[in-house]
């Protein structure tokens, strides 16, 4: 069965409320090599999630990984947005499903245990739920493909949050 792009993306904007980010220490916790972050603080202070320029932030997909916990909450919805609107040709989606996996004790890849309990701690149930329906919906789209495994990976950290009636 397809996912309903429709009915997801209307969950994303129900679990992220639109709220002003405040861009103020943004990448203290771990820097910002590779990236202009003035430059990113800039983009995103004092707009929503839903006003931020989605090309800029999906060029700049490597901040997702030099972002405090608490920003990447702010910003994450417009990385899931266009892991649903498009697909695996999204310039984030390495980026966004590494950020979505937990390392393991395997060595897979993905963000360190405690980072990954951070976020996940950043953020509500709602919203742990909505990031399973999309890595669901969108494991559905790739599987088979190098990228199905990637987000595979990811789900099984999300998979708990699915909510029963989907």
């Amino acid at each position: 069965m397809q996912p309903d792009h429709a009915k997801i993306l209307e969950q994303l904007h129900t679990a992220f409320p639109a709220r002003p980010i405040h861009a103020q220490g943004a990448f203290r916790d771990l820097g910002a090599p590779n990236l202009d972050a003035q430059s990113y603080m800039k983009q995103i202070e004092g707009r929503t999630w839903e006003e931020l320029d989605r090309p800029y932030l999906l060029r700049c997909h490597d901040a997702l990984s030099v972002l405090g916990v608490p920003h990447i909450a702010a910003v994450l919805p417009v990385y899931l947005r266009s892991l649903m609107e498009d697909g695996a040709g999204s310039p984030a989606v390495y980026a966004l499903l590494h950020l979505l996996t937990k390392r393991g004790a395997k060595q897979k890849p993905g963000i360190s245990r405690t980072r990954f309990g951070a976020l996940v701690g950043e953020l509500t149930p709602a919203q742990c739920a909505v990031i399973a329906v999309v890595l669901r919906a969108f494991a559905v789209e790739v599987e088979g493909e190098s990228l199905g495994f990637a987000a595979q990976a990811a789900l099984e950290d999300w998979k708990t949050y699915l909510p029963i009636d989907s």
